[in-house]
């Protein structure tokens, strides 16, 4: 029979996590003061890490530690001493970047390692990919339907699932909207919140309409535990502890067989309501907002929520024996009905001047337990030898036996992981190659245009029917599988019909391309932000990477000591990606002339690739006069989206002269000022 799938809460705050630990869950996630995704939450510094993993362990909850930022070469340093402090306090790290994910690895082998959800994973040959290095558990992405979590959940590693909180409108690891425009990176834990701003869609109906309702499979956790499901988690590290304490309840009592109360977790919080489209694919009413109707009903749940969690939960049953001998200490035996047992040592008794200590007594002295996790059992005395000890005393030898078996219990809950020593970013430096330059094209006329150029040039895998394979010409995968047997069967084909390289976005095109047999390249939605990283992609088998778009130019050139790195220079850079078309969602689908308008007036192409959508910045990237071909990255890389095939070569001529026909509207991204700073 399948364990019981844990009740995962956010914690991020100390109330929120008394609220998460009294309500009921098994096991809490928390960041700290730096390395996590949501900088804006309270958080726990050292010191208060400690306090938590204290009382967490005390009922027997776990700590996830969430590591899930993007790393910068220069913070692996710090990282590490951050490890090698924060992981004896803690059941598990959950981690985005592959170079802290061999890092953390290296350092503590035992440890659990959880494949954030900003790993972007929704496949099989994902999964077994992050577990390859080292992952024992998986973060679904939120966007997987029930066939996919299905087929995830038959991997031989834990699958943990989003059951209830916000949904981003972008793939999460795939949105750097607040980056580009904002300077603040979802991927540094600083998102602005860009989806949540005014939208409109060509139609022009929705004035928010990339604001997607709160997730909530609630309803469907007995399916998802039959499945297999590990791990319930909750989002919410932003949220107030009145918010955690419903959700925890409501999935508590979803999990037991009982009705939760769905009005009052949809008071406490929530953006028109709740959604189930992806996991059921009734994608058709996913839009929210939060509206004041949904914010004046949080007053009216929120004292009874606050009750929930206002005195501690009962988890332990606690007998207790004493024993009174003349002359000797008084001795005091505390047992739980788990194996657990303390003995402790008290006030020799005195000889009564009337009745000796009476077991009713006793009895309410050991029942004083109030403000702890016990309930009072069995409570015998012993012995007395006629000998009387007071309640006071028999309060102190209480409170003793008390003491110690909390200690006990947090010591038993405490997990070692013995620590290896391992070397931060790798020693061995390549030498830097010749620059080339590669054109990404997503149309037959751009191919035309570009294969004459005698660059490296990229193709959406979907149009290799439209030309003979050849050696500069290279495949790039989907950022999404749809079918995962299909893909690999078509990767197959396209081996064997002459095709060689594949140009990978995530970590199941690295295995599939891989068991394929063909040449692997590492595309920006791996998000390669520091060496190790670089040197983990290596390892797979990649011949070289392209950066992540937030990481500046002295970071791109950096990861060339480890492999020729890809620097993204011209174009459109990718801000969002879509499972869910907000254009058809509103206006109906368009098929061509798809953009977004934000509240400035500027329109973002949307570019649909099928069963996923990209939005695209306004302004291209531009940086001719740059000298990037004398002090840029190693390989130029240039992407061209919606440019009409002559331009290609305009934009090859400005970025090898250092001047040209620049767009109206352009920006300089990232290059001179990342992200990841």
């Amino acid at each position: 029979m399948a364990a019981r799938p844990e009740i995962l809460a956010p914690a991020g705050s100390r109330e929120a996590l008394t609220a998460a630990v009294r309500c009921g869950a098994d096991a809490v996630y928390l960041g700290g003061t730096a390395y996590s995704a949501r900088a804006g939450a309270a958080n726990f510094d050292l010191d208060a890490l400690r306090e938590a993993a204290a009382f967490c362990r005390l009922y027997g909850v776990k700590i996830h530690l969430a590591v899930n930022t993007l790393m910068r070469d220069s913070e692996l340093e710090g990282l590490a001493a951050y490890l090698r402090e924060a992981v004896p306090l803690v059941d598990a790290c959950i981690v985005q970047d592959l170079g802290a994910v061999s890092l953390l690895h290296g350092m503590f082998p035992d440890l659990p390692i959880h494949a954030s959800t900003q790993m972007s994973l929704h496949s099989p040959a994902g999964a077994r990919e992050a577990a390859a290095l080292g992952c024992s558990r998986v973060v679904a992405a939120r966007e997987m339907s029930r066939d996919d979590l299905a087929a995830l959940c038959r991997e031989p590693v834990e699958v943990e699932v989003f059951v209830h909180g916000a949904l981003c409108m972008s793939v999460s690891g795939q949105c750097s909207f607040s980056a580009a425009v904002g300077g603040r990176s979802a991927n540094r834990g600083k998102c602005a919140q860009a989806c949540r701003l005014p939208w409109r869609t060509p139609g022009g109906r929705d004035p928010a309409a990339l604001s997607l309702k709160d997730l909530s499979l609630v309803s469907h956790v007995q399916t998802l535990a039959e499945m297999g499901v590990a791990s319930f988690k909750i989002e919410g590290r932003m949220k107030r502890p009145e918010y955690v304490a419903a959700a925890v309840t409501a999935v508590r009592q979803a999990l037991d067989g009982q009705t939760p109360d769905m009005e009052r977790l949809r008071a406490v919080f929530s953006r028109s309501g709740f959604t189930d489209g992806y996991f059921t694919g009734r994608k058709k009413d996913m839009f929210g907002t939060r509206r004041k109707e949904d914010v004046t009903a949080a007053a009216g749940v929120l004292g009874e929520l606050s009750r929930l969690y206002e005195r501690p939960r009962k988890c332990a049953v606690l007998d207790t024996s004493l024993t009174l001998r003349s002359g000797a200490p008084s001795v005091l035996t505390a047992s739980d009905r788990d194996g657990r047992s303390v003995t402790v040592q008290g006030d020799v008794p005195a000889v009564p001047e009337r009745a000796p200590l009476r077991q009713e007594v006793l009895a309410k002295s050991m029942a004083k337990l109030g403000d702890t996790i016990y309930l009072p059992g069995e409570t015998v005395l012993d012995d007395t030898d006629g000998l009387f000890l007071s309640a006071a005393q028999c309060n102190a030898l209480r409170r003793d036996a008390v003491a110690q078996m909390d200690a006990l219990r947090i010591a038993e809950h405490t997990p070692v992981y013995p620590y290896h020593e391992t070397p931060v970013l790798p020693s061995a430096r390549r030498t830097r190659g010749e620059t080339s330059v590669r054109l990404h094209v997503r149309t037959k006329g751009q191919l035309d245009a570009a294969r004459d150029t005698g660059h490296t040039v990229c193709i959406p895998l979907t149009m290799a029917a439209q030309c003979a394979p050849a050696m500069s010409i290279w495949l790039e995968s989907p950022r999404i599988i749809a079918d995962e047997d299909a893909y690999a069967a078509k990767l197959a084909a396209l081996r064997a019909a002459g095709w060689q390289h594949l140009v990978c976005h995530n970590l199941a095109d690295i295995r599939l391309g891989r068991e394929a047999g063909l040449t692997l390249h590492g595309g920006f939605g791996l998000n390669v932000a520091n060496r190790r990283t670089a040197a983990v992609l290596a390892d797979l088998g990649l011949a070289d990477v392209c950066a992540s778009i937030e990481l500046d130019g002295r970071g791109i050139r950096a990861l060339s000591d480890v492999l020729p790195a890809e620097g993204f220079v011209y174009g459109r850079l990718p801000l969002m990606l879509f499972r869910v078309c907000p254009i058809k969602a509103h206006d109906g689908c368009r098929r061509h002339d798809c953009y977004m308008t934000d509240r400035t007036a500027r329109q973002f192409p949307l570019l649909c690739s099928g069963h996923y959508q990209e939005l695209c910045n306004a302004e291209r990237l531009w940086l001719a006069g740059d000298r990037l071909f004398e002090d840029g990255p190693e390989i130029l890389g240039l992407y061209f989206t919606d440019e009409p095939p002559a331009r290609i070569g305009e934009v090859l001529a400005a970025y090898r002269d250092g001047a040209g026909d620049a767009p109206k509207a352009r920006t300089k991204g990232m290059y001179h000022g990342g992200g990841l700073r």
